[in-house]
């Protein structure tokens, strides 16, 4: 199995958990729908592309950390199960826009991904090599 397709799925899972974990505890999907909502999903997406040009300026480095386990598991938990515990903490207020902020950034994963995988967008690995 190849590394993107690896990560593909520890993050469909992340969202899958999370997409039906945070309905158990309460919180309806359509409350994502408001405007702190959606704005919180937009902080979550940049949140998303930052780590991932963080990580494509130091792709070895990456590559080492998101080798150990550990990394990709304790992140993937941290996500699947970051947004369901904010609803059993504080379903009426924090918890939805945790929520939203964590689809936000699982969102523009899958379209980061969707966009390399189609060759529309180079890896992020040559995003900052020296190019003639």
């Amino acid at each position: 199995m190849t590394d993107r397709r690896r990560d593909a799925l520890l993050a469909l899972a992340a969202t899958v958990t999370l997409l039906l974990t945070a309905p158990l505890l309460g919180l309806e999907l359509a409350r994502l729908t408001g405007a702190a909502s959606l704005a919180a999903a937009v902080v979550g997406a940049a949140g998303a592309l930052g780590i991932e040009l963080t990580m494509a300026r130091r792709p070895s480095a990456a590559r080492r950390l998101w080798a150990d386990r550990r990394v990709r598991w304790g992140g993937t938990l941290l996500v699947a199960l970051g947004g369901p515990a904010a609803v059993a903490v504080d379903g009426g207020g924090v918890g939805p826009l945790v929520v939203a902020a964590l689809l936000g950034g699982l969102i523009a994963y899958f379209l980061l991904l969707a966009g390399v995988c189609s060759g529309v967008l180079a890896p992020p690995e040559t995003w900052f090599t020296d190019r003639p």
